[in-house]
């Protein structure tokens, strides 16, 4: 997903208010915000902290996620320190997301050949499946620094 397309599903997403919540909390006005977020407008343009008030007022990551995918990067929330129930649902979660890629890949190749829709579909898929196993590296990098306490600073 362009990253553009991304802000503007973020933004007009009814789970977050839509546009007219977030630009009043954004404390500028609707038209301004669709304007900046709408990839036929060449006139306005979001700014990278208004990207990033948007992301912390919706808890929707799906901007960086497209700038990170762009890049050839993932994007993974970091969080606290990982229980063992957690450390589990990370690995679940992983699983799961490369089932779906799977799936997903095996509905695709059914007539021999990825369309341009299959092939966003499957970047989708990949770009998730990436982040959760990213984000399971993190949970037992973190794990292991504190079962290991004496291997810190070297």
């Amino acid at each position: 997903m362009q990253v553009i397309d991304a802000a503007h599903k973020t933004v007009h997403n009814e789970k977050h208010g839509g546009s007219v919540a977030i630009a009043a909390r954004m404390g500028m006005s609707n038209n301004v915000l669709n304007s900046k977020v709408n990839p036929n407008c060449d006139t306005h343009h979001l700014r990278l902290d208004e990207a990033l008030t948007i992301m912390e007022f919706t808890n929707d990551h799906s901007i960086i996620q497209a700038m990170a995918h762009r890049l050839g990067g993932v994007f993974c929330e970091v969080n606290g320190e990982a229980t063992k129930d957690e450390l589990i649902m990370t690995a679940l979660s992983a699983s799961a997301c490369q089932g779906d890629v799977m799936a997903e890949m095996h509905k695709a190749l059914e007539d021999g050949r990825i369309s341009c829709s299959e092939l966003d579909v499957l970047s989708n898929k990949i770009q998730t499946a990436m982040s959760a196993l990213q984000s399971l590296n993190n949970h037992v990098k973190r794990k292991h620094a504190k079962d290991n306490p004496h291997l810190q600073g070297q």
